[in-house]
């Protein structure tokens, strides 16, 4: 395996992509590593990318893990964790109370992710259990000077987390995409079941921390927060308006092709769509389809 790319953005702080062998499947997930007095891994990604992970944690000399920070369940962001956890079997992983059952136990969390994804899911590779002993409820950990925020909206499992300056978003902000010269691309991560509700008070939630860099799960940082954090939360209005106004042709075979259009043309977020290279605009367009959806639902319930 070629060496990984591991990215410092700050200090003691390092980005490390967990780049897939799928189109379009590079700098979209990513694992965030500090290592400092304490040494501590936020996300580990699926378990097709463990052994980019290692390769990363080699490169980068570290032994051991004081924790495991799990912002959320989902199999791109915590599948690979049963697999990761055989090289670091005494270190807590940390995640939502209501995940800890399905990490314990993954089978509906990998039949769940094979019904939403279906191949994607196969290549993200299946969910092996964690020891239930080595789980904690990040409601009541308050270990090594990290703040966890409860985040509900991306999926009511959702935690952000705060070391420092550094603020750990997951997808409660949306998925990042930093394009040289040109700004960024900023697209809102709103699956089914989606609340908006619930989305946009997890952002006032994170408005509220005082932080000078926002880490996002899709993928990088960000030093223009918190005026990112309100840009995104009104993007939620945005996308609820213009959705609500499509609802009419739901029925249509083009529905979420004409919201979609739609967005793309009244959303300055999503400005750099047009930049991206087209494979990576070929995966974005599964997943918008499926922010589109969560809004859909969310009008229908």
């Amino acid at each position: 395996m070629q060496k990984v790319n591991v990215r410092k953005v700050a200090p003691n702080l390092w980005l490390i992509p967990l780049d897939q062998n799928l189109p379009g499947f590079r700098s979209f997930i990513g694992s965030w590593l500090y290592k400092g007095e304490k040494t501590f891994l936020v996300d580990v990604g699926p378990a097709a990318t463990i052994p980019r992970l290692f390769k990363a944690l080699n490169q980068s000399d570290v032994e051991s893990l004081d924790t495991i920070l799990l912002t959320h369940i989902h199999i791109d962001h915590a599948g690979g964790i049963g697999d990761f956890i055989s090289r670091f079997p005494d270190t807590p992983v940390v995640c939502h109370g209501s995940g800890i059952r399905h990490v314990a136990d993954p089978s509906r969390l990998w039949e769940g992710s094979l019904k939403t994804l279906g191949d994607t899911a196969r290549a993200y590779g299946p969910i092996l259990p964690v020891p239930v002993e080595q789980l904690h409820d990040a409601a009541g950990f308050s270990e090594h000077g990290i703040r966890p925020f409860l985040t509900p909206g991306h999926a009511p499992h959702h935690v952000s987390y705060l070391f420092g300056d550094y603020l750990f978003a997951g997808e409660a902000s949306g998925v990042y995409a930093e394009l040289p010269d040109r700004g960024f691309y900023l697209r809102p991560a709103t699956p089914p079941r989606f609340f908006l509700e619930t989305s946009v008070q997890s952002i006032d939630t994170l408005l509220t921390v005082p932080h000078t860099l926002i880490c996002f799960g899709h993928f990088g940082v960000s030093q223009k927060t918190p005026e990112i954090l309100e840009s995104h939360k009104n993007q939620l209005f945005r996308w609820a308006e213009v959705i609500q106004t499509q609802m009419t042709r739901q029925d249509e075979p083009d529905f979420l092709d004409q919201c979609m259009a739609v967005l793309l043309e009244k959303d300055p977020l999503l400005a750099g769509w047009h930049h991206l290279e087209p494979d990576v605009q070929k995966r974005e367009k599964g997943f918008f389809y499926n922010s589109i959806r969560g809004f859909a639902g969310y009008f229908n319930a």
